[in-house]
C-alpha cells in the first residue's frame, strides 16, 4: 500500500482521530487531506504535472507535510531539502533537481530572491505568506477545492528525490517510486509495537528520514505524530508529557544530549516506552536504566538503500550489528568481483529490497555502477553471522591501506571513543611515501587529553598496524546536516588541498 493509498484509508477509517501535533497545533487524518487535497489543487494551478518537482525548502511545520501530500497527489516528486545549507551546496542541488515549485517561508526565502537568487530559470518560487517577488501559496490554497485532484499515479511513478549528504563529495540526488515509499513502516508498526493509540515523537528536522519516517508511520498505522519546531534539550521531556508520547524516532545524538543533562526526579515521568535510536547503542544500557524506556532499537539503511535492517523487539543486542535484514529483504555480502561471500566473511554488502531507490536522478553512470543485477551496490562493507545478523564495519572507500595491512576506521574511532578524555574521533588515510597510506586521528577531548596516554591505550587494544601514527586535537569537526563527519573535508586539509564537495 502506498502513502497516498493509506492517506485514503486513513481518511475515511480515522477520519476524526488526530493525526499530526506540532507546536499547539492539530489536525486530524480528515482534516489533513482535504489540506491536502487543497495544496494539490493550488500546486497543479501553478502549473505542476506529473513528474514535475515540487522542493520545499522549509522548517518544521505543518504546512509542511501538507505540502508534501499535496505535492505527491499531484503527481510531483517531492524534493526535501535543508533550508539552513549554504548557497553553495543548495544551489546545486536546486539546480540539478530543476524543480517547477520551490515552496518556501520568508525566514528562509534570502537565497531565492533579489541579487543572488539561486531559483533557476524555469522555477517558480511561491511561499506561506505574503513575500515580495513569490507567488501566494496559502491564498492559492484557501481558494482551491477540498476534493481530490482526481490525477492517476502509478507505483513506478516518481515520489521523492532526496539528495545525499555529501561526505564524499558532489551530492547524488536520489529517486524513488511511488512503489517503494514508506514500504518498511509495516515492520516498524509491528516491531516497535505501534497502536492507533500510540503517539509518535520526533525531534528532529522533517526533511530528515528519520523524522519524516514518524509521520509517514503514524500514517500507515492510524495514529498520531508529534514533531516540535526544533529540537530543545530543556523542552524535550515536558514535550514529551504534554503530547503523551509513547515512541520515539530518534539519531544517537540526541539520546546523548538527553542523558548529558541533570538527572531529576522525573526522568521516568513519561509514558515513551519503545525508541528506535539510531547510532545509540554505546549508551543504550544507560539510556534504559535511566528513562525507564523497555526497548531502544537499531536499525540498518542508507539514503539510497532505505531501510535494510532492524533489531527484533526484545531480542539480545549483539555489538555491533543492527539485526537481521527486513522481511522481502535478502543481504549478500560480495567480493570484489561480485563474487558471493559465505558468513563470516566481510565483503561490500549489497541488497536486493523492494524499497530501494529507483535510480540516480539524471544520472545514468552512478545508476548502473549502483545497481548490478538488480542488487544496489551498498559502498560499505560487512558481514552476516550464522543467524543472518549484519554487522557493518566500514564504508568501502573510509578503509585504510597501511603497509598491504586494511584498517577500519570504524574499529579504530570505536576504541579511541572509550577513552575518558575522547568526546570523539574521526579517523582519515593521508598518503605515504612508501606504505602508501598513513592512519591520522583527529579529536575531540573531554578535558584535558595526554596524547602519550592515549596512544599507549590504543597500542593496548589494538593491532600495531591499527594504531594511528598521526595526532590533531580539535573543537568540532565538519559535519553534514545529520551529523555525520564530512572525512573529505578533514582529508583535504591534510593532503593541502581544497574541500570541494560539490565537485566530486
Amino acid at each position: 500500500m502506498t502513502l497516498l493509498e493509506s492517506l485514503k484509508q486513513m481518511a475515511r477509517d480515522r477520519a476524526e482521530h488526530p493525526f499530526l501535533l506540532h507546536e499547539g497545533r492539530s489536525l486530524t487524518f480528515g482534516e489533513f487531506d482535504r489540506a491536502s487535497n487543497r495544496m494539490a489543487h493550488a500546486l497543479a494551478g501553478l502549473g505542476v504535472e506529473l513528474g514535475d518537482r515540487v522542493t520545499l525548502a522549509l522548517g518544521n511545520s505543518i504546512e509542511w507535510t501538507v505540502a508534501a501530500f499535496g505535492a505527491l497527489k499531484a503527481g510531483a516528486i517531492l524534493n526535501p531539502v535543508n533550508p539552513g545549507l549554504g548557497s553553495e551546496e543548495l544551489g546545486f542541488v536546486i539546480a540539478h533537481a530543476a524543480p517547477r515549485v520551490v515552496v518556501t517561508a520568508a525566514a528562509g526565502a534570502d537565497l531565492f530572491t533579489g541579487a543572488g537568487s539561486i531559483l533557476p530559470t524555469g522555477s517558480r518560487l511561491v511561499a506561506l505568506e505574503p513575500l515580495a517577488g513569490a507567488d501566494d501559496l496559502a491564498r492559492r490554497c484557501a481558494a482551491a477545492p477540498e476534493t481530490p485532484l482526481g490525477r492517476v499515479i502509478g507505483p513506478d511513478d516518481g515520489s521523492t528525490l532526496l539528495y545525499t549528504s555529501g561526505t564524499t563529495g558532489r551530492p547524488k540526488g536520489v529517486l524513488f517510486a511511488h512503489g517503494r515509499t514508506g514500504g518498511s513502516g509495516t515492520f516498524f508498526i509491528e516491531n516497535m509495537d505501534i497502536g492507533r493509540d500510540d503517539v509518535l515523537l520526533a525531534v528532529g528536522p522533517l526533511f530528515h528520514g528519520n523524522s519524516w519516517s514518524s509521520v509517514t508511520v503514524a500514517l500507515q498505522a492510524g495514529c498520531t505524530a508529534v514533531f516540535p519546531r526544533q529540537f530543545s534539550a530543556s523542552e524535550f521531556w515536558p514535550l514529551a508529557r504534554a503530547v503523551g508520547a509513547t515512541r520515539f524516532f530518534t539519531l544517537g545524538t540526541i539520546l546523548a544530549i538527553l542523558l548529558a543533562q541533570p538527572e531529576t526526579p522525573g526522568d521516568r515521568d513519561h509514558k515513551l516506552r519503545v525508541v528506535l535510536g539510531l547510532g545509540s547503542a554505546p549508551i543504550r544500557d544507560r539510556l534504559c536504566e535511566r528513562f525507564g524506556f523497555a526497548h531502544i532499537l537499531e536499525c540498518f539503511g542508507s539514503t539510497d538503500a532505505g531501510v535494510v535492517t532492524l533489531e527484533p523487539r526484545g531480542a539480545l543486542p549483539r555489538p555491533g550489528s543492527a539485526g537481521p535484514a527486513l522481511p522481502g529483504i535478502t543481504i549478500h555480502i560480495l567480493d570484489d568481483g561480485g563474487r558471493e561471500l559465505p558468513r563470516g566473511e566481510i565483503g561490500e554488502i549489497a541488497i536486493d529490497s523492494p524499497h530501494r531507490m529507483a535510480e540516480y536522478f539524471r544520472d545514468p553512470e552512478r545508476t548502473a555502477a549502483a545497481l548490478k543485477d538488480d542488487l544496489f551496490l551498498t559502498g560499505d562493507l560487512g558481514r552476516l553471522d550464522a543467524d543472518g545478523w549484519l554487522f557493518f564495519v566500514d564504508r568501502k572507500r573510509d578503509v585504510i591501506r597501511r603497509g598491504g595491512e586494511n584498517v577500519s576506521s570504524a574499529f579504530v574511532e570505536k576504541v579511541l571513543r572509550e577513552h575518558p578524555a575522547v568526546a570523539d574521533a574521526a579517523v582519515i588515510g593521508v598518503h605515504h611515501p612508501v606504505l602508501g597510506q598513513e592512519i591520522k586521528a583527529f579529536l575531540i577531548p573531554k578535558g584535558t587529553l595526554d596524547i602519550g596516554d592515549l596512544e599507549a591505550f590504543a597500542r593496548a587494544r589494538l593491532a600495531r598496524f591499527q594504531v594511528p601514527r598521526l595526532w590533531e586535537t580539535r573543537t568540532e569537526f565538519p559535519r553534514t546536516p545529520t551529523q555525520r563527519v564530512e572525512k573529505y573535508k578533514l582529508r583535504a586539509e591534510s593532503e593541502g588541498g581544497e574541500a570541494k564537495p560539490l565537485l566530486g
